[in-house]
């Protein structure tokens, strides 16, 4: 079997803010295609170091590459020319804008028959948004303005898509709605690296996770043949 075709690598990453260092040299990779989950308990670096690969967080030693070419000391909109899109807990939409003019924002750069093409993949993964195309979002739930958030980054065809606790405030009926969303990106190829509290989903749509505890790798293992319970995974967590 061929080696996975590495994406992203983050090497003895170290990044803060001001005077307090979040991230204590954290290594690891994720190939292409893979979906990795980062677990941990609040404030352990997980959304730290989203932030970091994106550009929002300055970093002060270490390396972080793309596709072997070097991103760690790039400004945030450089980060996204290279093909890396973060989705935010706050998800950061135009409350005033129609569900597709948000939409259309994640191809911006990009001309129009590319944000078309993308704009009928994105309603493929999420048909509820295709007849919600010219609601504001701000009428929208919760769940479904997830949706336009992750589908925004979606448009513009990250190589790389970062997703900040996407269940985030969702009732279970989302939940289980994303997570399919997920398992179909994956399919398609998608390589996503994502903090979620929700072990439940995290478990279910993993290829893998990373346990942080106060900024630092505890574990990094896959799931495919992991033998250890929900409970066990949750104590190393929190425990």
């Amino acid at each position: 079997m061929a080696t996975p075709e590495v994406l992203l690598s983050v090497r003895d990453v170290r990044s803060g803010y001001r005077n307090h260092p979040i991230l204590l040299g954290v290594n690891f990779d994720v190939s292409v295609g893979e979906l990795v989950v980062l677990l941990g308990a609040n404030g352990s670096g997980k959304s730290t170091c989203l932030n970091t690969i994106s550009g929002f967080v300055s970093l002060s030693a270490g390396s972080i590459a793309l596709g072997g070419a070097e991103i760690g000391h790039l400004a945030p909109h450089l980060v996204f020319r290279t093909g890396v899109v973060q989705v935010s807990q706050k998800r950061d939409l135009f409350p005033d804008l129609t569900v597709e003019d948000n939409l259309r924002l994640g191809g911006r750069t990009r001309g129009r028959e590319f944000i078309a093409e993308s704009l009928e993949r994105v309603y493929t993964y999420f048909p509820r948004l295709q007849e919600r195309t010219h609601q504001r979002t701000r009428v929208l739930s919760g769940g479904e303005q997830q949706m336009v958030a992750i589908g925004r980054a979606l448009v513009s065809r990250p190589r790389l898509l970062l997703l900040d606790e996407p269940s985030g405030g969702l009732s279970p009926q989302f939940v289980n709605e994303i997570a399919g969303i997920f398992g179909r990106l994956k399919i398609d190829g998608v390589t996503i690296l994502m903090v979620e509290q929700d072990i439940n989903l995290a478990l279910a749509v993993a290829d893998r996770f990373i346990i942080l505890r106060s900024g630092t790798i505890r574990e990094d293992r896959t799931i495919k043949g992991s033998t250890e319970t929900k409970e066990e995974i949750v104590r190393k967590i929190y425990l």
